[in-house]
């Protein structure tokens, strides 16, 4: 009777024994398992979020553009010198002589004509009339066309001479208008010219 107590009080012991290691093996698993339910921590999860992405870098802004430069003063105005005057000329003093027949320049008629240029070229605004005549011989019409010969001569010289022709002009009055009205050759001779009139 004694043995069979002892039996079934070492059977006891076994089965408490076997229940304790069966309930702390169960309680392992829960707690493994409620481990794994469990969330990560924040910690953790922030190592594992893709790393922020790189600062943008400071926008450069361009550099303001540079005032433009104040305009240069305007030069200061050069008043034109007020015309030379000019000392007047003795237009009756260069009068030219033409030989009979003839509208050829003589070595006086030119140098006469030099003068008057040189003049014209300084008196800028001087514009000159050449007047041609002739003697009485011949009919009007052939005297009214060497008239118009000569002054065309003298004008043509001029104009070589460096003078506009816009301010020459030439005109004939053949025999009507003598220097010396007399029938004598001396006469004729004087009668046989070219003047010159200052016109505006």
């Amino acid at each position: 009777m004694q043995k069979r107590t002892s039996w079934w009080l070492i059977l006891l012991v076994s089965i408490v024994a076997v229940s304790f290691l069966a309930a702390g093996c169960s309680k392992k698993a829960v707690m493994k398992e409620e481990v794994a339910g469990k969330p990560i921590p924040a910690v953790e999860a922030k190592k594992m979020e893709p790393p922020p992405p790189p600062p943008a870098p400071p926008k450069v802004e361009a550099a303001p553009a540079p005032a433009p430069a104040p305009p240069p003063p305007p030069p200061p105005k050069v008043e034109a010198a007020p015309p030379k005057a000019v000392a007047p000329i003795d237009l009756v003093g260069l009068r030219i002589q033409y030989a009979f027949d003839d509208y050829s320049l003589s070595s006086k008629a030119k140098e006469n004509l030099e003068k008057l240029a040189s003049w014209m070229k300084q008196a800028g605004g001087a514009k000159i009339q050449v007047e041609g005549h002739a003697c009485e011989v011949g009919t009007n019409e052939y005297n009214l066309a060497l008239g118009e010969r000569r002054a065309n001569s003298a004008k043509t010289y001029l104009e070589g001479l460096g003078i506009a022709s816009g301010r020459l002009s030439t005109i004939s009055y053949g025999e009507e208008r003598p220097l010396d009205p007399g029938h004598t050759e001396a006469a004729r001779s004087k009668n046989r010219r070219a003047e010159f009139v200052m016109v505006k």
